[in-house]
């Protein structure tokens, strides 16, 4: 077999790969047609430069040269019968059209009426190659070989355990189509399977001949690609986190992608990331896609309408870089007062010399010093004197250096992230107020990029580049939620409540992030409360959440009371879990109906202790019936160090073994790669952002998730692996 696909030169890959697009930069140079029917249309055909072909449910059709601005549809009225199909056969600059009465007509070019040309061996969808041949096959995986030229028709054959979703490519001489769960590839004209692949069930998929590639889009959004000499997938993932609706191998190479809420993304490829991004009709409005031979995309809407866009500006001609940024608003109640970040100078020192770039260059300083008067002074006291001379420049260095930058970071204007300090609002009560955040379009899924720096010293910010707090307006919470009511009403919120270690400002950023990554149509809220943002604060931020719970309750209640039919998503991590889990125990205990909009629950690297949230939130769990999902991970050293310090394993630890418990789905991340601390994996993290946007936005059990290995314990309780 492997000979005989070698030998018709079908060579194909294949790959795993997601995406969620980072961002949405509108498409230029784009046309809109509006056609004149009254009927919604069911193809689009490229019909050559110059002429596009649309049939309507009706059978109707419209012939129009999209490179035309403002040009007027032509209605082909003289058509003998209403079209079930039609396709291009551009070497004869002709088109091949199958009508409701099982007659195949040719329409040339220019007329407006068709010639017959013979009766079709049946009815069903037509496919066109070179050299006038053609294909109809209906939905039965019957199929017949048309010679235009000719007018003949080949014996009728049948592919091979078909199913749904068929494609043809190249001659014809290769068919791929979707059986039970496997995508099937089919010679055409011996109908011989050349390959099955277990895919599972596909949305869409394509063929790249001339870079031997198979790309499947499954309703998860993975896109599977596969090396079918060794029928296995290629390791290798991209960051597609949405439905994936179109997918297209370009001539270049190049993957093209549109996803749910109508954005298109082409991935390079040389070495698969994005290399531009642009917006486009969302899913619910998109009836048909395709590329045509002048690598325009045209995608037809519901609305009787065209739109075409010249793929050529992205890239083809010369490789260009997504550029641009999202601006992303967002709403926040914190206890937090407002104010400088107050910080003694002792922990700004402490934060700045512990800094990986600070360390190395005083470090690398030392050694050159040490070695420098180590071998320009007589023996004796060499050794004590290089010692002494290379703690004296550190200490010299690191004096001057930190003089500076601390001075210039005091001299600095003050910017909007700096509203809100670190400081308790004793009185209980809440701030609400309005955040704008710039999130760049060249990014990764889970990226959150900010102005680097040497020493401390900081680049200026760039909103293409970097997530910039552009305005922190604080306002009344009647005013947020009439702001929210006077655009519809919304279907969902994302509501964050973060951690241990972080400023209002970091707080912003995550929520942005994940309301970009995990593509949230509705409003996304935060809760800041006031941690001081100082790794040496750990005791003051535990005592500052349990004063916190009084208030994150008054908000979820806020919320909820304004909009109950609206679903939140609610999403906690590390320290800021506690918080959660404390209020809706006491909500509960309430019987408050706050609880009653809550969708879904991230406990996402709880430090929470493990035998409190078994005693305490067990049957409250169960009472509820909310989907809870935990993620936990063996290498998060936060969690390990807090451990220690409560002399007991937390909630987020895999050690000794996960909590498993009945109404929490238990996912351990040990197998993700993670920074050094890793704590943060929950935001950072492309496979469990993939994970997290099946749990927020399909309602989807982890039994039911891509992406999820099943692990069963000694008492036959289940909890989940996240694959990498």
């Amino acid at each position: 077999m492997q000979r005989q696909f070698w030998g018709r030169g079908h060579i194909f890959l294949a790959f795993v790969c997601f995406s969620a697009p980072a961002g949405l930069a509108v498409a230029q140079g784009q046309s809109h047609i509006k056609l004149p029917l009254d009927s919604p249309i069911i193809r689009t055909i490229d019909a050559g430069v110059g002429a596009t072909l649309v049939v309507s449910d009706q059978g109707k059709v419209i012939r129009f040269n999209p490179n035309v601005e403002n040009g007027q549809p032509e209605s082909l009225a003289a058509l003998a019968q209403p079209i079930a199909d039609l396709v291009p056969l551009r070497d004869l600059s002709a088109t091949l059209i199958l009508d409701l009465e099982g007659q195949l007509r040719l329409l040339r070019d220019g007329a407006i009426d068709s010639e017959f040309l013979l009766a079709a061996p049946m009815q069903g969808k037509l496919f066109a190659a070179e050299k006038g041949r053609a294909l109809v096959a209906d939905s039965d995986g019957n199929y017949a070989l048309i010679d235009v030229a000719s007018k003949t028709a080949a014996p009728v054959k049948t592919f091979p355990d078909f199913g749904t979703n068929l494609k043809l490519y190249d001659d014809l001489s290769l068919a791929g189509f979707q059986a039970s769960e496997s995508l099937q590839l089919v010679d055409v004209d011996t109908g011989e399977s050349l390959a099955s692949l277990p895919i599972g069930e596909a949305v869409d998929f394509d063929v790249s001949k001339t870079r031997g590639l198979v790309a499947a889009a499954s309703q998860f959004g993975g896109v599977q690609i596969w090396d079918l000499v060794q029928q296995e997938p290629l390791d290798f993932t991209l960051g597609m986190l949405d439905e994936v609706w179109y997918l297209k191998f370009l001539e270049s190479g190049d993957l093209l992608t549109i996803t749910r809420p109508g954005v298109a993304t082409i991935y390079s490829s040389q070495d698969w990331r994005p290399v531009h991004t642009f917006q486009v009709p969302p899913m619910s409005e998109l009836r048909f896609a395709n590329v045509s031979g002048n690598n325009e995309l045209m995608l037809t809407t519901e609305a009787e309408s065209v739109h075409t866009i010249p793929l050529v500006q992205y890239g083809f001609a010369a490789r260009l870089t997504s550029s641009g940024y999202v601006p992303v608003k967002l709403w926040y109640a914190t206890n937090r007062l407002p104010g400088e970040q107050a910080s003694s100078l002792s922990s700004r020192l402490v934060q700045w010399i512990f800094q990986a770039d600070v360390v190395a260059v005083l470090a690398i300083v030392g050694v050159l010093a040490a070695t420098l008067t180590f071998f320009t002074i007589k023996k004796g006291w060499r050794l004590l004197t290089s010692v002494a001379v290379a703690a004296a420049s550190i200490l010299v260095l690191a004096a001057g250096l930190f003089t500076l930058v601390d001075r210039n970071a005091k001299s600095a204007p003050a910017a909007p992230e700096s509203y809100y300090g670190n400081v308790l609002n004793e009185s209980g009560d809440i701030a609400w107020g309005k955040c704008e955040i710039t999130v760049p379009v060249d990014r990764l899924p889970g990226e959150i990029n900010e102005p680097g720096g040497f020493l401390g010293f900081q680049e200026a910010a760039n909103p293409e580049k970097h997530f910039i707090i552009t305005a922190v307006e604080p306002t009344s919470s009647e005013s947020i939620l009439d702001q929210v009511k006077s655009r519809g009403e919304p279907e969902e919120f994302l509501v964050f409540v973060h951690g241990y270690n972080v400023p209002f400002s970091a707080a912003a950023k995550r929520t942005a992030q994940l309301k970009v990554d995990l593509n949230i149509q509705g409003e996304a809220f935060f809760f800041s409360w006031p941690s001081h943002g100082d790794l040496s604060k750990y005791l003051a931020d535990e005592d500052n959440a349990e004063l916190s719970k009084a208030p994150f309750q008054e908000m979820l209640k806020t919320i909820s009371q304004s909009f109950p039919n609206v679903r939140i998503h609610l999403i906690g991590h590390s320290m800021g879990t506690r918080i959660i889990h404390e209020s809706i125990r006491q909500l509960h205990a309430e019987r408050s109906p706050a609880l009653d909009s809550l969708d879904s629950l991230v406990l996402a690297a709880p430090d929470i202790d493990r035998r409190q949230f078994r005693s305490e939130l067990a049957k409250t769990v169960q009472e509820l019936d909310l989907p809870i999902t935990l993620y936990a991970s063996a290498n998060d050293r936060a969690l390990l160090v807090s451990g220690q310090l409560h002399n007991n394993s937390r909630l987020g630890d895999v050690f000794p073994e996960p909590v498993v418990m009945p109404g929490v789905e238990t996912i351990d991340c040990s197998l993700i790669d993670t920074d050094w601390l890793g704590h943060g994996y929950y935001g950072d993290s492309r496979d469990l952002l993939q994970d997290l946007i099946q749990v927020i936005r399909d309602d989807r059990p982890a039994a039911q998730r891509f992406g999820l290995t099943v692990q069963t314990m000694d008492n036959d309780q289940r909890y989940w692996f996240l694959r990498p």
